[in-house]
């Protein structure tokens, strides 16, 4: 399968799950992960309808969430939200410095070695592969996000670890 189709397969069998169950799950799984608990900084999204709802999670004073810029993805502390051209709600652009930061990684889709499945813009690939030496990646997976025959391509950057709402998976 393409990219393309596999995108269009892993939104159809998200709309077939409990999304609200399963989100409760992965935010349980997170919380309890070490990296969480750990970390000074973190780097997290506003979700889509089609992904793991972590808005609880944007009252936490560590979050920056993610907004773009032409090609690149920045993070902001602000809490002035808009809708961007892109579809999601990002803060104003404000751009916040960090050190060391956990990064949670929404998704569509993954493979055995921890690629994920994005939208297509590259815009995690790019911003993992920048920042690799500062960041631990998180991907949040619903159940049915799972595709063994997903093949990543040179571009795709490899994700630390994926959350799914049976627990942690790490590299197979």
């Amino acid at each position: 399968m393409t990219k393309e189709e596999l995108r269009k397969e892993a939104k159809r069998r998200i709309r077939s799950i409990d999304r609200v169950a399963e989100s409760a799950e992965i935010m349980c799984n997170l919380l309890s992960s070490p990296e969480y608990g750990k970390a000074e900084t973190i780097l997290a999204f506003s979700p889509l309808s089609d992904e793991p709802d972590i808005s609880p999670l944007l009252s936490d004073e560590r979050v920056l969430l993610p907004y773009i810029e032409g090609e690149k993805m920045l993070f902001s502390a602000s809490r002035k939200m808009h809708r961007s051209g892109l579809g999601f709600a990002e803060p104003e652009h404000k751009e916040q410095e960090y050190g060391r930061a956990l990064m949670l990684v929404p998704l569509l889709g993954y493979n055995k070695g921890l690629y994920r499945l994005g939208r297509g813009g590259g815009y995690y690939d790019r911003y993992i592969k920048e920042n690799r030496y500062r960041i631990i990646t998180l991907g949040l997976a619903f159940s049915s996000s799972f595709f063994p025959e997903m093949k990543e391509e040179d571009h795709d950057a490899k994700l630390d670890r994926i959350i799914t709402p049976s627990g942690q998976t790490a590299a197979f």
